[in-house]
């Protein structure tokens, strides 16, 4: 008889029934049979419990949805930052009350029923129930563009034929831009940057309608930022000049063809970089340098006062002061256009107040909701100036509010639609009053290529100097990019209105992006 570990895999059963973890059959069984085989003598009974708790740890790690243990060796060093309030918080987040108040009902049961029959027997036939054929087949997917044959089943070869063809067809795309000419009106392009923001948390905390969102002209609705974390992100919006690369190929030498800041340099941009905080963590100001082509002083926030404490200890600057003070020394400024990139983490999970120990995902709407406003704010005092700009909405990536079955709130490992789809809004600053249109909602699945696309077009088509604008024509033209969004162990796919997660180690699997905790 297994004796407690009965409740080891009882409790791995119930995980997995509801979603919460894998369960790989064949492995958990070969333990069981380990544990469950009789043997006489006490001392080599001893020996396998010893051994049992190591093999028992490494198995449940494997049957979860955690990146592989290498990785998260690989980002100790970054953990270490984070200062313990945070890291309590995160620990917190996976206590689950109503799977906390099932296992307790089991495992009292447990102790009662034990006495009366044999359990491991019992729980040997449960782990059989993963096998069953209780899951309906997936549909058969295609692929826009690429496509993939509609009749084909959904395989794991078709899978991933269909994920290397969307590297090839994305790899084929660029943007290319001219240089305005000599009488087009000038106008600067200034890139916003937004840690921790999709249209889930928007929903998630009824903010979806916020005011600020009205003020655009045009708005992304199925935008895909293609990555999970604050590197990734940069580096991808900043070569948004060529179509989207497998993540691994971020970190290969720069192609100058995909820097986008560099690109509008080259036509008469003056490249500028700001941001809220100090750049340190994650060596973010590496990524924008050396892998996003970005060469400029970030912006200098002496005499602004901390705004909030980020998760690692270091101080968030107000998104409204600094912005506006860049704004007010832009002014100053002879060159008739700059292109800014500014990165804001007021939003990044882990940020509190001063001293203040509250839970950052409680505190998450009014940090949202003063951000917007700062914007709001400095999209008014833009106006104002009488200059004119194009303005970039563009968010990082999610923040995971709501988590799923798959990961605790405000985990980021599986890049997910829930996270990857952001709101991504263009302002332009400085139009002729009887330039005024509606909003333009685009709808079609896009990413970073579609707004250098735009950027171009606005260049070369003198935005800001015709005398009858039609952004609709401008938008109608935007290139599509299906949804594919990945880190360095995990990969999102959607296809026909279903997505697939694959990992190092595993095969595809369908992912529901409404199996919420």
């Amino acid at each position: 008889m297994m004796g407690i570990w009965d409740l080891y895999f009882v409790t791995k059963l119930v995980l997995y029934l509801g979603h919460y973890i894998d369960f790989h059959v064949f492995a958990n069984l070969a333990f069981a049979l380990f544990l469950f085989i009789p043997i006489r003598h006490a001392w080599i009974r001893l020996i396998r419990q010893v051994l049992a708790i190591p093999i028992g740890v490494a198995l449940f790690y494997y049957d979860t949805w955690f990146p592989p243990f290498s990785s998260v060796m690989l980002q100790a060093s970054q953990l270490q930052q984070f200062d313990l309030t945070y890291l309590m918080e995160l620990l917190g987040r996976f206590i689950h009350f109503p799977i906390v108040a099932t296992l307790g009902l089991l495992y009292a049961a447990y102790f009662f029923v034990r006495k009366k029959i044999p359990v491991s027997p019992l729980v040997l036939l449960a782990m059989l129930v993963p096998l069953l054929p209780i899951a309906t087949q997936p549909s058969a997917v295609t692929a826009s563009p690429p496509t993939t044959d509609p009749s084909s089943p959904v395989t794991d070869k078709v899978l991933t034929a269909s994920l290397e063809s969307f590297y090839k067809y994305e790899a084929s795309r660029t943007t290319s831009f001219a240089p305005p000419g000599k009488a087009d009106i000038p106008f600067d392009i200034i890139f916003l940057h937004i840690c921790s923001l999709s249209w889930d948390d928007l929903n998630f905390v009824k903010e979806a309608d916020n005011p600020l969102f009205k003020r655009f002209d045009i708005v992304f609705t199925h935008f895909n930022a293609a990555a999970t974390y604050s590197g990734p992100s940069i580096i991808r919006v900043l070569r948004g000049s060529c179509g989207q690369q497998q993540h691994g190929r971020l970190y290969d030498p720069i192609n100058a063809q995909c820097q986008t800041f560099n690109n509008l340099q080259q036509i008469g941009f003056e490249s500028q970089l700001a941001l809220n905080h100090d750049g340190q963590y994650g060596n973010l100001l590496a990524d924008i340098s050396q892998r996003g082509g970005l060469q400029a002083t970030p912006f200098n926030n002496s005499g602004i006062p901390p705004y909030l404490k980020s998760f690692d200890g270091s101080p968030i600057y107000d998104d409204y002061t600094v912005l506006s003070k860049w704004w007010m020394n832009r002014l100053t400024l002879p060159a008739p256009r700059v292109a800014l990139y500014y990165n804001s983490i007021s939003l990044h999970d882990g940020n509190r107040s001063g001293n203040h120990s509250s839970n950052s995902l409680q505190t998450y709407r009014p940090r949202l909701t003063r951000l917007l406003a700062d914007l709001d704010r400095i999209f008014t005092q833009l106006h104002a100036s009488g200059r004119r700009a194009v303005v970039v909405f563009v968010p990082e990536h999610g923040a995971s509010l709501r988590g799923d079955k798959m990961q605790i709130a405000g985990m980021r490992e599986i890049p997910t639609p829930l996270i990857g789809i952001v709101p991504v809004g263009i302002k332009l600053i400085g139009l002729p009053e009887n330039a005024a249109q509606e909003l333009l909602i685009v709808s079609k699945p896009t990413s970073h290529l579609a707004v250098t696309k735009l950027l171009s077009d606005f260049v070369r088509g003198n935005l800001f100097g015709v005398s009858k604008l039609d952004l609709a024509e401008y938008v109608h033209h935007l290139p599509a990019t299906e949804f594919v969004a990945e880190n360095e162990e995990t990969i999102v796919m959607r296809r026909g209105g279903q997505y697939f997660l694959r990992t190092k180690t595993s095969a595809w699997v369908e992912y529901d992006p409404d199996g919420h905790r």
